[in-house]
């Protein structure tokens, strides 16, 4: 049962106050309490009354809460209570505290194994009577969930086009996602697609070491055509330099694959992938392919 102000004694909002107070010492981002499993930890922001926009900025609302300041959130599980009484937001964050991107509104667990180096999290109570946080209720709300990041946080990331992409250098650690690679507006962006659009594209920057070349592989039936985007990128000063894409076609003919030789420039790369009927119409590429689509490619020295 949720618990508010109204008609609780000032002693014991005297006491939460202080619980309020000692939280936000010592570790500043988040009191952080170490777990024995999973290489997980458990965390406890520091909620304060407020919301934050659709570009990631503070706005006034005195129905929310939000964690003013940002924590790191590699790993990033929440689970929520069952008898909560809340729904919430992610807002991811890259290194200089710029906004990436958002969840939508959510009401049951979140696990992304990897995500953007920084976050905020915004509450929404669901049942709250007079819409509006009282002293004890920045408390009990945010106790409705628990929040877990992974005990290291030295995962490395570069921004590529309008996103930060984690760093890999193992096909088993490269992960896709519906979405492609936009350039409508004469500059490059990651933008989302949804199932019905089949486009998936990586959504790591893969490190190629002393890999020279690139064999891709897939099932194309006869009338059907696979459309593999290639996007190169060489390190510079401030992170990677992108160098070019390209775009290998795939029939049925080509039982072995197709082969990409790469530049002796390139030193990352980041795939994008959907299949063509004879109509040019795309073929829907399940979710559960997503998960072992790395299978698909063969590096070569």
């Amino acid at each position: 049962m949720r618990i508010k102000t109204k008609g609780i004694i000032k002693k014991i909002a005297l006491a939460l106050a202080g619980v309020v107070a000692l939280s936000a010492v010592g570790f500043g981002v988040a009191k952080l309490v170490e777990l024995a499993r999973n290489d997980l930890k458990t965390i406890t922001p520091t909620f304060s009354v407020g919301n934050l926009g659709a570009d990631g900025k503070y706005v006034s609302d005195e129905s929310t809460l939000y964690t003013k300041e940002a924590f790191h959130c590699d790993g990033l599980q929440i689970k929520l209570d069952f008898d909560n009484e809340i729904e919430y937001q992610i807002f991811f964050y890259d290194d200089l505290d710029n906004f990436v991107e958002s969840t939508e509104v959510l009401s049951a667990a979140y696990s992304e194994t990897v995500h953007d180096g920084y976050a905020r999290i915004v509450i929404m109570p669901t049942n709250d009577e007079d819409e509006k946080i009282s002293l004890t209720e920045r408390i009990t709300y945010p106790d409705q969930m628990t929040i877990k990041v992974a005990k290291e946080q030295n995962t490395e990331y570069v921004n590529v086009f309008n996103k930060r992409l984690r760093i890999v250098d193992n096909l088993n650690d490269l992960r896709f996602f519906y979405g492609r690679v936009d350039q409508s507006s004469g500059s490059m962006n990651f933008v989302n697609a949804s199932k019905n659009d089949s486009i998936v594209t990586s959504k790591d920057l893969f490190f190629i070491d002393d890999f020279t070349k690139l064999i891709f592989k897939d099932d194309i039936t006869s009338g059907q055509t696979g459309n593999l985007a290639i996007y190169t990128f060489s390190s510079s000063d401030t992170g990677v330099k992108f160098l070019s894409g390209y775009t290998a076609k795939i029939t049925s003919s080509d039982s072995e694959g197709v082969t990409v030789n790469f530049a002796s420039e390139v030193e990352y790369f980041v795939l994008s992938y959907y299949i063509t009927n004879s109509e040019s119409t795309n073929i829907v590429i399940e979710e559960n392919e997503l998960g072992v689509f790395y299978k698909n490619i063969t590096l070569i020295k």
